[in-house]
């Protein structure tokens, strides 16, 4: 569930996320009603089966069957607002119509990774948005160095460009340090391959220091925003209700292959 829309005093038009189809409207009549079958499942980030009709272009549930709530999202503001922020992502860049089985998956793995895990928001922030902007066919060369394919060596990342260069290119193309380009350490550079290249069922899998994922967070927020070419609003309410974690939860730095 990617959005819900109050309409009336008993019925919501919901958008869903479907793997085969994309987004789809649903006009849901009765939703708020008190006992209805559909309330569960019309909840903010449900997963549920969804049988529907089209009538005059137009998507009419029929009935559903719930699967996963992910209420613990709904009980943390800051997991909420960044469950809040892929979906307006999710809006931006995907279509009705249009297959969507890889951003499906990564969507449920991070809600997943939220509600039931409790995983650090920025770890699942970080892998979020490289992993959308690849799949979405605006992966980053991953080579290494664009002039020598080194990667075992500090690299610039000229997010702008979506190359690495290492410090002898980088004088010899005259490239200078700002904030589009930014150093990373031969250990990020690997994260950020390892995300966007790895299986869907690994891309959660790996370990990095809290200084590291600082900076790669950056990264792959700044990279987004430049390859979207769009400041997303929920990301501003994010950072609102952002505060700093005194005790990282393991999960940003243990390794798991759960998916759903």
């Amino acid at each position: 569930m990617i959005s819900v829309r109050d309409a009336g005093d008993n019925d919501r038009f919901i958008t869903i996320l479907s793997p085969e189809m994309g987004l789809a409207d649903i006009s849901v009549k009765g939703a708020k009603k008190l006992g209805s079958k559909s309330n569960s499942s019309t909840q903010l980030f449900a997963c549920a089966k969804f049988c529907m009709r089209e009538r005059g272009g137009r998507y009419y549930l029929n009935s559903c069957e719930p699967v996963k709530s992910f209420y613990g999202i709904r009980l943390d503001m800051q997991r909420l607002s960044l469950a809040s922020y892929m979906a307006e992502i999710i809006k931006f860049t995907v279509t009705s119509g249009q297959s969507a089985k890889d951003v499906y998956r990564l969507f449920m793995n991070s809600l997943y990774l939220l509600s039931e895990k409790g995983a650090d928001c920025s770890f699942v922030k970080f892998v979020f948005e490289m992993r959308i902007t690849a799949d979405l066919g605006m992966m980053p060369n991953l080579l290494g160095c664009d002039e020598c394919y080194r990667s075992d060596v500090t690299l610039c990342f000229l997010i702008k460009r979506g190359i690495f260069l290492c410090d002898d290119h980088m004088q010899s193309r005259v490239v200078y340090h700002d904030k589009y380009n930014v150093d990373v350490t031969a250990g990020m550079f690997e994260a950020i391959r390892f995300v966007c290249l790895s299986d869907m069922s690994r891309i959660f899998s790996f370990r990095v220091s809290d200084e590291a994922l600082e900076k790669l967070c950056y990264i792959s927020e700044l990279y987004a925003e430049v390859h979207f070419d769009r400041h997303f609003k929920t990301l501003d309410f994010y950072y609102s209700v952002c505060a700093p974690e005194t005790d990282h939860n393991e999960d940003n730095e243990q390794t798991t292959d759960e998916e759903i």
